[in-house]
């Protein structure tokens, strides 16, 4: 069976979804959002965890690493705790809500974006909107959840997984 460009981009860009997941709770390893291109970037993140997991540092995503990529991101699911500053676990914020909330997503959302390309950058108004829909949606398949545009527990906790990783500015 022929490996096309197509399944070569998929698997590249799954791996790498795993890679960031590991990212967010590991310092060791370099944020990199997950596409279907194997950058110098991503390389540099496969060496870190190839480095930190006792694997040869290779940069490369052979077998070995692969299967070690995979056994910890579900080793990390395992222990995964949800973020307890979201309301609750049934609120979900979509299009046409408003209010404080609305508006602390929103600017979670911006800084995020002035630190990660792939994120658009939103205004912060307070009303969710096709842009805040938008920006979470883009959130929700960098992190690998269903792409509904609705902010839930799940996609709360990516937002908040990935702002804590950045440096903090004055």
């Amino acid at each position: 069976m022929l490996y096309t460009d197509a399944q070569k981009q998929e698997h590249i860009s799954e791996i790498l979804g795993l890679l960031y997941q590991i990212a967010l709770r590991d310092s060791r390893i370099p944020i990199v959002l997950p596409s279907g291109e194997f950058t110098e970037e991503a390389g540099i993140a496969v060496r870190a965890f190839q480095e930190a997991y006792g694997l040869p540092v290779t940069g490369e995503i052979d077998d070995a690493t692969w299967e070690r990529i995979a056994a910890v991101y579900h080793d990390l699911l395992d222990k995964a705790v949800p973020l307890v500053i979201y309301p609750s676990g049934g609120l979900i914020l979509q299009t046409g809500d408003g209010g404080e909330l609305v508006q602390l997503v929103q600017v979670l959302l911006r800084i995020a974006a002035q630190h990660f390309p792939n994120l658009p950058l939103i205004a912060v108004t307070g009303d969710y909107d096709a842009g805040t829909a938008d920006a979470v949606t883009v959130l929700q398949k960098i992190a690998a959840l269903p792409e509904s545009g609705k902010m839930d527990r799940d996609t709360w906790n990516a937002l908040a997984g990935l702002i804590r990783r950045l440096p903090l500015s004055m």
